[in-house]
């Protein structure tokens, strides 16, 4: 199990990075976030609108509350 120490005592000692990922907001369910993991296992949330529009964050501090860009992403199939 990979995991990193956490230093908040009422969690479990150890917990996986994804557990003790920040919220990210809006992106979870954006159409134009998408998340990018670096060589370390780092994530960072990456805002497609920023590649042909300058008002917007190549990666917004989290969690993003309000944005003029948001669209909701399409539901996901199950099959």
């Amino acid at each position: 199990m990979t995991g990193r120490r956490c230093a908040n005592e009422d969690a479990s000692p150890w917990q996986p990075r994804s557990a003790m990922a920040p919220d990210p907001g809006l992106c979870k369910t954006c159409a134009f976030a998408r998340v990018v993991e670096s060589a370390k296992g780092s994530a960072f949330w990456l805002c497609r609108r920023s590649e042909t529009d300058a008002r917007f964050r190549k990666y917004p501090p989290l969690p993003v509350l309000e944005c003029v860009g948001y669209e909701e992403a399409p539901p996901v199939s199950k099959r």
